[in-house]
């Protein structure tokens, strides 16, 4: 059985909120942070490239990720096929590629059947905001091939392999394991590198296992456990290792943890270090939602990313609830990004309910 919709809704949203935040600090040092906003450093939206509250391309390929799992939901029900997830991953990259103004080839649409301004996603005003997007997945989408694990398109290991993925989680919130392979096929579309795919893969997994009500605590543990079962997964399992250590540390302290404390785990660019970074933070406050963002996104790296991740992680711990009403009103597009979060929720809509048509042309072929 898996969480009420409010914590599915929580969990994107979180994520979003969390990216916003950091979105205006992502390049700032820690001293930089506080000369401008105090010791305790950012606290609030703030205006970046466009008005408070705007989030980046780590919402908009979380967006795009749920589509394809979606639409991944639709193809096997109503026309009973399968094992066509990665390539439309791949498609709903293609379309978030397209709402950064970057030229989509045409050897990228096989066969002529891809209609790259298919489905609701791609056609919301509000996606089309250029936010930065990260060179490595801007390469690999543009080179006109998907990467798999078998034939890794880069070596890399960025952290765009896991900012996008805790959709996954939410989707096979009944198959962890399964969660952490899609999750690892999604992520080496555009990464490579393993600790970047299987960072993203443990992320799935245990977001998956919280989704199925398992205690956060716990759900670090199973999916260790299937993380372990992957090759190459020791610069991961190092990573998740320290932030427990971390932690440890700190609970025994008894004592707030400052903002050079989280930098001990890096600054979040790579794949492993925001993973840990994340984790960190989300367990020195599994209960507060706005600490434990805020804590995640003031320090000397990528904030925007550090801050979804735990926005994802909080969010689907405590729910819509947890999240102050002014950071949930003052985000923008938050409509949709809600919708996202129902969907995910709501998994598919019979073809005898009323509004069947409506999610038949959202995530129809």
């Amino acid at each position: 059985m898996k969480v009420n919709k409010d914590k599915y809704i929580g969990c994107i949203q979180g994520g979003a909120v969390g990216d916003a935040l950091g979105a205006p600090i992502e390049f700032l040092s820690l001293s930089e942070i506080r000369d401008h906003y105090g010791q305790d450093g950012l606290q609030d939206y703030v205006e970046y490239e466009g008005p408070r509250g705007a989030f980046t391309d780590d919402t908009q390929m979380t967006m795009f990720t749920a589509e394809a799992l979606l639409r991944g939901e639709y193809a096997k029900i109503v026309r009973g096929i399968e094992g066509v997830l990665n390539t439309l991953a791949h498609q709903s990259y293609l379309r978030w590629l397209h709402t950064q103004d970057i030229p989509v080839k045409t050897t990228q649409k096989k066969d002529g059947k891809f209609d790259i301004l298919k489905g609701w996603l791609v056609n919301q005003k509000e996606m089309h905001k250029v936010r930065r997007p990260g060179n490595t997945v801007v390469s690999a989408l543009s080179s006109g091939k998907a990467g798999s694990i078998k034939e890794p398109i880069n070596n890399s290991k960025g952290c765009g392999t896991v900012m996008r993925i805790a959709p996954v989680g939410l989707m096979f919130h009944d198959n962890p394991r399964k969660a952490f392979s899609i999750a690892c096929d999604f992520s080496a579309i555009t990464h490579g590198h393993p600790t970047g795919y299987l960072s993203a893969g443990f992320l799935a997994a245990m977001i998956a296992f919280m989704a199925s009500k398992v205690n956060y605590h716990k759900a670090i543990d199973n999916a260790m456990d299937i993380l372990a079962e992957w090759d190459n997964s020791q610069e991961t399992v190092k990573a998740i290792n320290g932030a427990l250590k971390l932690y440890k540390t700190i609970k025994e302290s008894k004592k707030e943890p400052r903002a050079e404390t989280i930098e001990k785990l890096g600054q979040g660019w790579i794949a492993e270090e925001a993973l840990a970074m994340s984790l960190f933070a989300s367990l020195v406050y599994e209960n507060d939602f706005k600490k434990g963002v805020l804590f995640a996104i003031n320090h000397s790296g990528d904030s925007d990313s550090t801050g979804a991740i735990t926005g994802n992680i909080l969010g689907l711990i405590n729910g819509l609830e947890q999240i102050p009403d002014n950071w949930i009103d003052e985000l923008i597009a938050q409509k949709i990004v809600s919708e996202m979060g129902e969907d995910l929720h709501q998994k598919f809509i019979n073809s005898s309910e009323k509004k069947y048509k409506n999610w038949e042309s959202k995530y129809g072929d």
